[in-house]
């Protein structure tokens, strides 16, 4: 939250979009600090919160909460892709480029 107040600049009034909190409004495409690595470091602590569960005490139900939580942080970063594609452009197309969705490296 850090980066995207102080880098994205974020103006509540400039960036339309309801669901978004005023830190989320940023009018500068943040690419540094963990942004450098990952695009979703929020949704990707979620996700290796869920899988950790399921490591600590694997159960079918701690799989399926997993594969549930996984799925729905793919769709929500999904979406919040296309409003960041509609927004910043052929700069985030490159952002996409250079970084991964959750984990560095791999996806």
């Amino acid at each position: 939250m850090v980066l995207l107040r102080t880098r994205g600049r974020p103006d509540a009034a400039g960036r339309d979009g309801e669901g978004l909190y005023a830190f989320e409004k940023t009018e500068k495409l943040v690419t540094t600090g963990v942004y450098r690595w990952v695009r979703h470091p929020m949704y990707a602590s979620l996700l290796w919160l869920a899988w950790g569960v399921f490591l600590k005490r694997p159960s079918v139900a701690a799989l399926g909460l997993a594969a549930l939580a996984s799925g729905c942080l793919w769709l929500t970063a999904r979406a919040e892709e296309a409003e960041d594609i509609a927004f910043f452009g052929d700069a985030y197309r490159d952002y996409m480029r250079r970084t991964r969705r959750f984990v560095p490296w791999v996806i």
